[in-house]
């Protein structure tokens, strides 16, 4: 009896695909994400993308650059920029992760740092990652600057060079021009690191707080939309289509309670990161408003799609839980995006959680105007556009179907 128990419940999961995918699909997909970021995060599949500013232009500083560029763990911005406020202003709009600033000569003597490493307070750590890849790659590949830069300590060291001494250093170091090694401790004087700040406030608490909420809304309205199952499984929708309106009327009106329930759902995970945790919701009202209403449509679209096109309420819980783990661990709903390697960062921009994550740092981390917020609303808009069709399509089908 065992034996024929056994054998019905493998037989049931074998049948049942949703089942199947959660229990054997699922969970080395999900790993496989993980695996690519937390791996790309000690390895050379981060790539940083550094936006660069040389005010120098000598063959020491496009040298550096080209050792940038030729770096595995790095990737110059493809904009070349002409003043520094413009690099600042990429870093903090994540166009770029982190901008590097030439400002001097690099073995220039006193004073301060040649090189200005500039990251955003969101992703401070690319600030030190960056800076440590300079002082490496100076070391390694323009070794003639590096010994240029500690040349006055070995001077002080010796209690002063005669100038016979002094003329044989300069002619060693003109040998040994850029080629060769070096010891790839670096000067901590070579680089400096800037930390800018948005105008919102709590940048960690801000991310989350958006990354949380598109992830729940996406659950809550995958829960919520399935009921158009059960009410088209139990005649509740025939009845009601023989109306002039048809189904559209139920998918319209649940479409709606959809939306309404997420923006409060939304409203109170950040009315506890306002009054927690001091992220500033009031002075970007507006923006945050519209990225919310836009998020929440874009998820109950989404759901009604879904919904629309299982056949029981088993498959749509199962492919909902699917699709909104994946989506939420390539939309950076877990782990920021920048963290990621530049191939599962393009394809984090396929998902809602991304373009939602964006905006709400668009709108409370750096308090760009609703304008500014245009590029991220409208695939969050054409997304609920999307969703909503499909689902009165969908609906409409099954009816003539039934």
């Amino acid at each position: 009896m065992t034996g024929a128990i056994l054998k019905v419940m493998v037989l049931g999961l074998l049948r049942d695909r949703g089942a199947f995918a959660m229990a054997f699909i699922l969970p080395p997909l999900i790993f496989v994400i993980f695996a690519a970021i937390f791996s790309g995060t000690s390895g050379d599949e981060m790539r940083l993308k550094v936006a660069v500013l040389d005010d120098i232009g000598t063959v020491e500083t496009k040298m550096l650059i080209a050792a940038i560029d030729a770096e595995p763990a790095l990737r110059l911005h493809e904009r070349e920029f002409d003043d520094e406020q413009s690099l600042r202003d990429a870093v903090l709009a994540s166009t770029a992760d982190v901008g590097l600033i030439i400002r001097g000569q690099l073995y220039g003597e006193e004073g301060e740092a040649p090189v200005l490493v500039i990251a955003d307070a969101g992703r401070a750590m690319t600030g030190p990652i960056l800076a440590g890849h300079v002082q490496r790659l100076v070391a390694r590949e323009l070794p003639g600057v590096s010994m240029r830069r500690v040349a006055p300590t070995i001077d002080a060291m010796a209690g002063g060079l005669s100038p016979q001494q002094q003329a044989q250093l300069d002619s060693a170091i003109d040998a040994m021009g850029n080629e060769g090694s070096a010891d790839e401790s670096g000067d901590g004087a070579l680089v400096s690191v800037e930390t800018i700040a948005g105008r919102g406030g709590g940048v960690t608490v801000s991310y989350y707080a958006g990354a949380v909420a598109v992830m729940f809304l996406l659950f809550s309205a995958m829960q919520g939309a399935a009921t158009l199952i059960e009410e088209r499984t139990s005649g509740i929708i025939d009845r009601i289509a023989v109306g002039r309106a048809g189904t559209d009327v139920i998918v319209l009106a649940k479409f709606l309670f959809l939306t309404i329930q997420g923006i409060f759902q939304v409203s109170l995970i950040f009315l506890v990161a306002w009054l927690a945790y001091g992220v500033d919701v009031p002075s970007h009202f507006l923006a945050w408003l519209a990225t919310t209403v836009l998020a929440a449509t874009a998820a109950a679209g989404l759901a009604l799609a879904m919904a629309s096109a299982c056949v029981s309420r088993q498959q749509a819980n199962t492919i909902s839980s699917f699709l909104v783990l994946v989506a939420s661990a390539v939309g950076g709903s877990m782990v920021p995006r920048f963290m990621m390697p530049p191939w599962l960062q393009e394809i984090g921009w396929y998902t809602p959680n991304a373009w939602a994550i964006e905006a709400y740092q668009g709108a409370l981390w750096r308090g760009v105007s609703l304008q500014a917020l245009l590029p991220t609303f409208w695939p969050l808009a054409l997304t609920a556009l999307a969703g909503l069709a499909a689902a009165l399509i969908l609906s409409r089908l099954r009816l003539r179907l039934a």
